[in-house]
């Protein structure tokens, strides 16, 4: 096998290619084997195999790996030079395989009928549950806790589909790029893949069933709301002298938290309030009257969005096509980060109407206003275009496939 370096890893071929896995133009590499000098029985990676020491004799051979995968010891490690193109070919076929794993049913997710129907049925009506709750004597709140259980389980439900639909994302995209890298895989990944993106299908669909299609089209407008006349008004008076200042905070969180969101509007104004808290700090003087005229300001900013969600109402919807970036690990601390935020995970379950999922590609048939904002703010990690069904002629599938071919090609330049 040739090589430039003396570095060398220690692989258990047998374990991690099959007999049925296509190797390609790699099939003529060539490796180090052991066998009884017989000629007869398993090949092996390592001359001290408990199972070659019972022959009383034992001969080196080079045998092409085509022929070596019929007759290898499963337990052996072989050692493989570090540039050698066997190590990509064998990480790449280990992330194929692994789709069979990740296409199976997720305890995470494994929710019956009545209990998704219920979830979407509390989460149709917002995040909470709509009654107010009571004061009591000793000046706490006294609410129905199984509402809040049943809205609380709701968001749980919710939470588990998206992520487990974004961590079969993953699984996908790592499988489309060792397919890409070595192609006579494709074969052999195809079915492989087919039952990942069944299962990816479910995970979508369950999450859009769990989503409201007005929120994300009132979140979409939130970026474009010129910031308000922010004039501190009578209930703003136990903030003193930094009043506006403080209310600029107000507008800047809520603005910032309601971009992001795939809840309704009312359901994002913690984010404002919590900057009331922070500056009231234990002061009460004022409170109150700060947290009702804040209701207000919020409400008027809703108004707005409302306002200018229903001016585009008769606006075409567009066809856009997507990239969509797989969760993000980070190497030092290894902590997870989505580079799409609820609302772009939120619409893109919601509006999906075609997908090849092995190049994490996705065509999305969207409001005006959601195609306008995600178009013109598109973030780094994702790729986004309009498609022309009228001017190519071609079905959505096809021309998507068209799409995901140009991008990659521009990509490589």
């Amino acid at each position: 096998m040739p090589s430039t370096t003396s570095a060398l890893r220690s692989v258990r071929l047998g374990q991690l290619l099959d007999a049925d896995v296509p190797l390609g133009p790699l099939g003529d590499i060539h490796l180090t084997c052991h066998t009884p000098s017989s000629g007869k029985g398993k090949l092996h990676g390592d001359p001290g195999c408990s199972m070659l020491r019972s022959s009383h004799a034992t001969q080196l051979m080079q045998v092409a790996l085509r022929e070596a995968v019929h007759k290898w010891c499963s337990n052996c490690r072989w050692p493989i030079p570090a540039d050698s193109p066997l190590l990509a070919f064998v990480s790449a076929v280990a992330a194929v395989t692994d789709l069979k794993s990740a296409s199976e049913p997720s305890p995470d997710t494994d929710f019956d009928e009545t209990e998704e129907l219920d979830a979407a049925s509390a989460l149709a009506t917002g995040e909470y549950p709509q009654q107010e709750c009571r004061a009591t004597d000793d000046d706490t709140d006294e609410c129905d806790q199984e509402a809040w259980d049943r809205f609380e389980q709701a968001r749980l439900i919710r939470e588990r589909h998206h992520d487990h639909w974004r961590y079969l994302h993953g699984y996908m995209l790592e499988s489309g790029e060792a397919v890409a890298a070595f192609p006579w895989l494709h074969p052999w990944a195809a079915p492989l893949q087919e039952a990942l993106a069944a299962a990816i299908e479910r995970e979508r669909s369950a999450l859009a069933d769990l989503l409201r299609p007005s929120a994300l089209l009132e979140t979409a407008v939130v970026p474009f709301l010129s910031e308000p006349e922010l004039t501190p008004r009578p209930g703003f008076a136990g903030l003193g002298a930094d009043a506006e200042r403080i209310l600029r905070r107000t507008w800047s969180s809520w603005q910032d938290k309601a971009a992001r969101s795939w809840t309704a509007l009312e359901d994002d104004d913690f984010a404002a309030s919590s900057v009331l808290y922070d500056a009231f700090g234990r002061r009460r003087k004022g409170r109150d009257e700060a947290f009702a005229a804040l209701d207000a300001l919020v409400a008027d900013w809703i108004v707005l969005a409302r306002k200018m969600v229903a001016e585009h109402s008769n606006a075409p919807r567009q066809l856009v096509a997507i990239k969509i970036p797989a969760v993000e690990q980070d190497a030092t601390y290894g902590h997870r980060r989505d580079p799409l935020s609820p609302w772009e995970a939120g619409l893109i379950a919601t509006y999906q109407v075609a997908a090849i999922w092995p190049a994490g590609a996705a065509a999305l048939l969207l409001p005006h206003l959601i195609a306008e904002r995600l178009l013109m703010s598109t973030p780094g990690s994702m790729s986004v275009t309009r498609l022309d069904l009228e001017e190519s002629g071609l079905p959505v599938n096809e021309l998507l496939s068209h799409w995901v071919t140009a991008d990659d090609a521009h990509k490589e330049l």
